[in-house]
């Protein structure tokens, strides 16, 4: 393609582009922009309304790097594109997604200014006189005397006005760092955790067009780390930091908050709070308009009313829930068991106790992740979801979850996208709502879009390892197994103990058809997962000493003669008889599968490892039970 570069200036909607010193401006306010992302833009605009492929961005701005790195560099640039004009890839304004082909800029463009003819004759310079030129010095001075008289009494007499107009041109992002606890006992975490959760919730579904809020998971990272704002801003890509501590005396909780700018480190803001525990839900709302307020993002109307809750919380219910919280998030088999006891308390304490209902179906959907029965844990979450919109029909997180049952048990494709894009469209910074969208996306083999939100959940939380590993997934799923390995090497690198890691590997080895690679991987995976247990040695013994055919013949043993009258996750089973070339037992085991509704069957239409089985009777079978939309 031909770049055109015939302008210098390039004007659409509120905002302005300057070509030839590469600035984004919104209303004459300058918005920051990363260089592949402005580079991106320039290409759309001296293209206006005209599809721009990958591979013409490639050949412009990665001339040099794989394909992979292309892949997740474009992704990334043209997500930061859209943040910074207020766009979204589903109602686009501006950039305009053709999936699997390329992008078309699809607003009016104005070019106000263009560069002289190259090929005209040059100016002819005409002498004037000395006097002439003190004479027009002299107007000019008095003229931008006049024009800074009449600037500073616009600024005095409407400055807020027009500050608080142009303050929140660019969408800004926001990082929560863990509350730090004061005083009590080291059990009573749960409340600075709580805490934070609370805010984190609340800010990222504030104003989702001018505020980015990082979710927990990433935060929580820099609990007692020691490292600066500009050193966190600088490694979370945000903006603002907002710290605080907490302190407890009885039901009275006492709670100091700061915000700092991260570009140069000043503290912009502090305030201290100070409120019982039924009334904590009150100082969420008022913590959250405080920052608003300081960073200059507007509340509409409505947002103002989710902010002020009719009526207190019980206090037990409310105590309740953080301790849910805090289980929740350590994210292990028991700790998920306790949190669902606490969030049960906790609706029991206040029946209608929003919150704590959508947490709690997020808590029976994770027990069904971590291969618990899913029958019961299906239906448990999906009532308590829906019982959490009925209370509060702007909870991102329980319209999330909701989506979570109707994508895996109910396979209502039409109903769950439904819901997912409305979490999304709630709190843009929810990035389990994105992870999600990616999976459902991508089992429905649109891998272009199944990337870009899980990007965008990998941009609100950089340092989960599960979304990373969900990124790896649908690049696996994409057939990308190159960049799904350099993806998992990085997880690698980052974390060498977290199972999902090492499952997703062995799928991409097996695929790649390097089955002592995958063997080892699994074993690997139930090792980690399961506490060490001797027979996992053993295995991998076995396939050091006899190769990966008699490991697995050996897994299947141990399994079957392990799992008894108990359940028994079926998908488990199907990769070692897949390898083993017995296909029949392995579709056998993919028909359970999909009797159990398994989260990974839905997976079946875009899963390399099934190719050879496709023209089975019965595993078309499964693929019709499915509901899989034209």
């Amino acid at each position: 393609m031909a770049i055109s570069t015939a302008f210098e200036i390039a004007q659409f909607g509120e905002f302005e582009a300057d070509l030839r010193s590469r600035e984004l401006r919104r209303n004459r306010t300058s918005v920051r922009l990363p260089h592949q992302s402005f580079e991106v833009l320039a290409m759309l605009l001296e293209h206006s309304g005209e599809l721009v492929t990958r591979e013409d961005i490639r050949k412009r701005l990665w001339p040099a790097d794989t394909f992979v790195d292309f892949d997740h560099g474009l992704n990334n640039a043209v997500n930061r594109l859209r943040e910074a004009l207020g766009d979204s890839a589903e109602a686009p304004r501006f950039v305009e997604t053709l999936p699997r082909r390329g992008y078309r800029f699809i607003a009016e463009v104005r070019r106000p200014n263009r560069r002289p003819d190259r090929t005209s004759p040059p100016t002819e310079l005409t002498f004037v006189p000395p006097a002439k030129r003190r004479i027009g010095r002299l107007m000019l001075t008095a003229a931008l005397i006049g024009f800074v008289i009449l600037f500073i009494a616009t600024v005095y007499l409407a400055g807020p006005r027009i500050w608080g107009n142009h303050a929140h041109a660019e969408r800004v992002k926001l990082a929560v760092l863990p509350f730090e606890r004061l005083g009590g006992q080291s059990e009573e975490d749960y409340l600075s955790d709580g805490l934070t959760d609370e805010l984190i919730t609340q800010l990222g579904g504030l104003e989702p067009a001018h505020l980015g809020v990082i979710a927990r998971t990433s935060a929580m990272q820099y609990r007692r780390s020691g490292k600066s704002a500009r050193q966190v801003g600088h490694e979370l890509g945000v903006d603002y930091v907002l710290e605080g501590t907490v302190m407890r005396e009885g039901n009275l909780v006492r709670v100091a908050v700061k915000l700092v700018q991260v570009t140069d480190q000043t503290l912009l803001w502090t305030e201290s709070y100070e409120r019982n525990l039924d009334h904590m839900q009150v100082l969420h709302g008022e913590v959250v308009r405080d920052v608003a307020r300081r960073i200059q993002v507007q509340l509409t109307p409505q947002r103002q009313a989710t902010l002020s809750p009719a009526r207190p919380v019980n206090p037990d219910a409310y105590e309740a829930f953080l301790k849910g919280l805090y289980f929740w998030n350590r994210f292990t088999n028991p700790d998920l068991h306790k949190s669902v006891e606490y969030f049960q308390l906790a609706v029991e304490k206040d029946p209608n106790y929003a919150p704590a209902y959508a947490s709690l179906a997020a808590s029976y959907a994770n027990l069904v992740e971590f291969g618990e029965p899913p029958m019961d844990l299906y239906l448990k979450s999906e009532e308590a979801a829906r019982r959490a919109i009925e209370l509060d029909g702007a909870s991102s997180q329980a319209y999330a979850t909701l989506a979570w049952s109707l994508f895996y048990y109910h396979h209502d494709w039409k109903e769950a996208q439904r819901d997912l894009l409305r979490a999304i469209e709630l709190n843009p910074s929810n990035s389990y709502a994105h992870m999600l969208y990616a999976k459902y996306l991508a089992a429905l083999g649109r891998f272009d879009e199944a990337r870009e939100h899980a990007e965008r959940a990998r941009q609100a939380d950089p340092m989960s390892l599960g979304v990373n590993v969900v990124v790896a997934q649908v690049l696996f799923y994409a057939r990308q197994y190159d960049a799904a390995l350099k993806q998992l090497g990085k997880l690698l690198e980052a974390d060498r103990n977290f199972p999902p890691t090492y499952w997703t590997l062995a799928h991409v080895y097996e695929a790649m058809g390097k089955q002592d690679e995958a063997c080892q991987s699994m074993l690997k995976t139930f090792e980690l997962g399961s506490g060490h247990e001797p027979w996992f040695t053993q295995l991998e013994n076995v396939r050091v000493r006899s190769g990966w055919r008699a490991a697995w013949a050996q897994w299947i043993k141990a399994t079957l003669d392990i799992g008894g009258p108990g359940y028994l996750q079926p998908y488990y089973l199907v990769e070692p008889y897949l390898d083993l070339g017995r296909d029949e037992e392995a579709v056998a085991w993919l028909v359970k599968a999909a009797e159990v509704h398994d989260v990974e069957i839905v997976f079946i239409k875009v899963d390399p490892r099934f190719d050879r089985l496709r023209a089975n009777p019965r595993f078309q079978e499964i693929v019709s039970s499915l509901r899989f939309p034209d």
